[in-house]
């Protein structure tokens, strides 16, 4: 629910987690009639000379022709035509208005000015998502294929424009029974495509086909097949070889090739050309026409972007309650498969010196994983696996609730080893440096026993840093160790126990009511602790998922891969959706250097950005990089202006550290 009122600085919109505050001094002259051409939440319509936003992130499309009008570094001049602006505050925000206008962009803010009073049409929705019903099964494949059929009830659209997120609401919850029970408000959304899945009597094959079923809004049904088969009028298309390699492909035509036809929107560079594959895109509204379309298309002559997220699922009953979630976030499913670890893979079992305790820390079973076609792993089976986020469904439902705390973030920082000084100091100015940014109420702490401890995740906060030691008792406190197994609930949204061998205490922490945090297998150096625990934090603030924090620190040690993410790895702190961190890429080239920018989706899949400061101003699907060929001049100057990690020859920067280092080489 989006509420609004008018404030003497201007417009105050809220929802039960955010605030947004948008300076428009002289607004008034309320009207109706207002819209937009996409679904929000609210709107409200007026006069005003100028509208201010507390982001600079943002996109303007030209409503007459859907072009993209590139935002200049502080100044871009809009000539007379009708204008939406999508701006990326916490609170998704769209301005319909009529130009000329100028948008002026000073610092991390952005400024919409008229020339006199203009009238406007602003659209709110809230970022919120999630089930709003369940639907109830028999726990067998018969009845999970069924609960599949409808999870698509919350799309608002069969056309391609379902490839955008906002346009797809949270599937419904996923409950076992005797009988079938499906609300009828789920059934009444339940989209009848004409698309059909056969599967056959077989609870891994109804698991790997529902990300397809669920994207093409397909009915499954239980068939004596011996293949799952795509039916549809004119339509047979059996799904051969690898089950979850053959869903991936399909579902990469459908999904991306729906962000090529869909018209909402700026045309997205980086993805294929419709017409120059013959596809017609003003046809084919239809998504039985559309499917087959798509399928006609050699899949091995398309590039398609690699698919951002898989989640691992166990053929249980269990594994079945996990698929709303693995959806929402458009998921690839597949089946866990380990293999024995190879020893060189943690370094830390052949070293015996400068660790950061001296007594036997927890140890942890881990093992490797067989990884699918993507470049984040979730992982819900009793396995531990390396390389992947151990989530569970209980991390899943306690991201559904927010902080109630006026949209304050608490941050608390533990320091329970006086000889990890440095690192403690090093993250909280961090987190106190950017408290303007998300914004964060950061307090420290000292020495705890451990009920002060208890206290700190007890109590509600956005994220605990914790600086200590962990061994078989728990995190050590001042008189003893506290066993997160001990606490009746964790009320600390995020964490990261920077300890020897955390996992374990990781992980009762999310069966405790936190959401996600990074832990450690085993031993970790005191050095590299530090290293890891600055980086993550940086990286946090900056607005990166918690998976993709850990994925990028851990490359600055040797030891990276004792270092892993417990609980829903793509939760952002705070849940602030509205931030999308890139990661610049660059290599040496003769002459110059080549420089990408990467953002990874976390529940945005299928959205658009726009890369600034790299040499490329145009849009781009998230997931896609942008590439651009600058001279050791123009890189200096990027590297003044961005905050975003960077991975240059194969090596992980800071923007003033690779500066630095290229300086050097002069």
């Amino acid at each position: 629910m989006i509420d609004w009122e008018v404030t003497t600085a201007g417009l105050k919109v809220s929802d039960r987690r955010a605030a947004v505050e948008i300076a428009a001094p002289d607004w008034g002259e309320f009207y109706s009639g207002g819209t937009l051409p996409r679904p929000v939440d609210t709107t409200v319509s007026g006069q005003v000379s100028k509208l201010g936003f507390g982001a600079s992130h943002a996109t303007i499309t030209s409503l007459t022709d859907t072009t993209h009008a590139s935002l200049g570094t502080e100044r871009t001049e809009l000539p007379p035509d009708t204008y939406l602006l999508d701006v990326s505050t916490p609170i998704e925000t769209a301005v319909r208005f009529d130009g000329p206008a100028t948008v002026r962009t000073p610092g991390r803010s952005l400024e919409l000015c008229f020339g006199d009073r203009q009238s406007v049409t602003l659209g709110f929705r809230s970022p919120i998502r999630e089930p709003e019903s369940t639907i109830e099964v028999p726990p067998t494949p018969a009845g999970l294929a069924r609960a599949i059929s409808h999870l698509h009830a919350g799309f608002e659209t069969t056309g391609p424009e379902k490839s955008l997120p906002a346009l797809r609401g949270h599937p419904s919850r996923i409950a076992y029974g005797d009988r079938v029970t499906i609300p009828e408000g789920i059934v009444d959304g339940t989209a009848e495509t004409g698309i059909e899945l056969h599967v056959p009597d077989d609870l891994a094959s109804v698991l790997i086909v529902a990300p397809l079923a669920y994207y093409l809004q397909a009915e499954v049904t239980v068939e004596p097949v011996d293949v799952p088969t795509i039916v549809a009028p004119g339509v047979t298309h059996r799904l051969e070889g690898d089950l979850p390699s053959a869903v991936a492909s399909v579902l990469r035509r459908a999904f991306y090739l729906d962000c090529c036809c869909r018209k909402m929107g700026p045309s997205l560079a980086g993805l294929p050309d419709p017409n120059a594959l013959g596809i017609d895109s003003d046809r084919l509204s239809d998504p039985v026409r559309r499917l087959a379309a798509y399928l006609d298309l050699d899949a091995e002559s398309l590039e398609l972007p690699e698919w951002h997220l898989a989640t691992y699922l166990p053929a249980t009953p269990d594994g079945g309650r996990a698929l709303p979630y693995a959806l929402d976030r458009m998921s690839l499913v597949q089946p866990p498969e380990t293999r024995a670890l190879d020893k060189e893979e943690l370094l830390q079992r052949s070293l015996t010196d400068f660790y950061r305790r001296d007594a036997p820390a927890v140890s942890v079973d881990v093992t490797t994983p067989v990884l699918g076609p993507a470049r984040s792993h979730a992982w819900l089976d009793e396995t531990t696996p390396i390389d992947v986020f151990n989530a569970r469904v209980e991390a899943f439902e306690n991201g559904l609730s927010g902080l109630d705390t006026d949209g304050r973030l608490p941050f608390i920082v533990v320091q329970n080893d006086p000889e990890m000084e440095n690192e403690y100091a090093e993250v909280t100015r961090i987190y106190e440096e950017h408290a303007s940014d998300l914004p964060i109420d950061v307090s420290v702490h000292h020495q705890l026993t451990r009920s002060e401890l208890s206290s700190v995740f007890e109590r509600p906060s956005a994220f605990v840093h914790y600086v200590g030691h962990c061994d078989v008792g728990g995190l050590r406190c001042t008189d003893g160790n506290l066993s997160i197994a001990d606490l009746e609930e964790s009320n600390a949204q995020t964490f990261f126990l920077n300890a020897c061998g955390s996992f374990h205490e990781g992980k009762a922490l999310v069966e405790r009511g936190s959401v996600a945090g990074g832990v450690t297998f085993s031993e970790v150096l005191n050095e590299q602790a530090a290293t890891v625990g600055t980086t993550f934090a940086r990286l946090l603030v900056y607005g990166f998922s918690i998976d993709r924090a850990m994925q990028l620190a851990r490359r600055r040690i040797m030891m990276g891969k004792n270092y892993a993410v417990v609980g829903d790895g793509t939760h952002v702190l705070g849940g602030r959706r509205d931030r999308h961190p890139g990661t610049l890429t660059l290599e040496p080239l003769e002459p110059g250097f080549s420089v990408g920018y990467d953002v990874l989706p976390n529940w945005t899949a299928g959205g658009w950005y726009v890369p600034r400061g790299i040499g490329n101003d145009t849009p781009h699907l998230y997931g896609t990089t942008p590439e651009s060929v600058l001279d050791r001049d123009a890189i200096l100057e990027m590297l003044e202006s961005v905050n975003a990690p960077i991975v240059y020859d194969g090596q992980f920067y800071w923007p003033e550290e690779l500066a630095s280092h290229l300086r050097s080489q002069n």
